[in-house]
């Protein structure tokens, strides 16, 4: 439970994505203090004309906070080697990669030790409102705690590290060598077999191995289990991420319906 009389102490995460809202209210102080709240949008209206909505409606926005996060799922992104990165140029670096930024602010995050940078778009409008609304917040994009999740993971790890992080239309895959990120793309899919050809497609162009490399996948769709399944005859190590046995600093790593990017944000900080 929360006391919305003292939400200075607490932290205010919301996520943002065209399949919905979710917001999420803990004390990075005290594990059992905490709030989750996911929230239907109207998908014919833009995301910020909901946004707007769900401030009126929802009393857990209108508080001051100690801290606010904004995660953006659904964000177009690329990754860039520190050693390259100048932020006067990330919006070159971005439109190099994803093409015209004429609605969209480029924002950036700092991942695995600051090893690599995400650059990422958010529409201006949205970021317009987001930075009245909560002026001090951290927008984040879906692909910075994932990435760091895995860095962070991967450190012990001797061979290649891989996360496969599932949508219900798209999937994030990640792979890792000496803690540091060696591939990282998302891409659309349809089916099992679509996802399957993706997938097994990654793990030979980056010559991974069948027997000695590791795949770790987490997330919500209806064909994971059926996936993993079939990956399992291509590929001998495949675990499964479980959030409770991944995070214990707060109790809202033992909500199911809850986002995993979200839950790794929240336990990053």
């Amino acid at each position: 439970m929360i006391d919305f009389k003292k939400t200075r102490q607490y932290t205010l995460s919301i996520r943002l994505s065209t399949d919905g809202f979710c917001f999420a209210v803990h004390n990075p102080k005290v594990a059992n203090e905490y709030a989750y709240l996911p929230y239907r949008i109207d998908p014919s209206k833009p995301l910020t004309a909901n946004l707007k909505a769900a401030v009126e409606e929802t009393e857990m926005l209108r508080h001051t906070y100690g801290a606010v996060n904004i995660l953006i799922a659904d964000a177009s992104y690329t990754l860039v080697p520190k050693e390259y990165y100048a932020e006067q140029y990330k919006e070159d670096f971005y439109k190099q990669a994803m093409g015209t930024t004429t609605n969209s602010i480029v924002l950036h995050n700092f991942v695995g030790d600051e090893h690599a940078v995400v650059l990422f778009g958010i529409e201006r409008q949205l970021h317009r409102y987001l930075t009245t609304q909560y002026p001090k917040a951290h927008i984040v994009a879906a692909m910075t705690p994932l990435i760091h999740f895995g860095v962070e993971h991967s450190y012990t790890k001797n061979k290649r590290y891989c996360l496969l992080h599932l949508h219900k239309r798209s999937i994030d895959f990640m792979c890792y060598e000496n803690a540091s990120p060696l591939f990282v793309n998302t891409f659309q899919y349809r089916d099992t077999a679509d996802a399957m050809y993706y997938i097994l497609g990654c793990w030979s162009t980056l010559g991974l191995s069948q027997t000695d490399d590791t795949l770790h996948i987490v997330g919500q769709s209806r064909q994971g289990k059926t996936l993993t399944k079939e990956l399992e005859k291509f590929i001998q190590h495949i675990h499964l991420v479980r959030p409770a046995e991944e995070f214990h600093s707060t109790e809202l790593a033992r909500i199911d319906e809850m986002p995993f990017d979200l839950q790794a944000l929240i336990a990053c900080e």
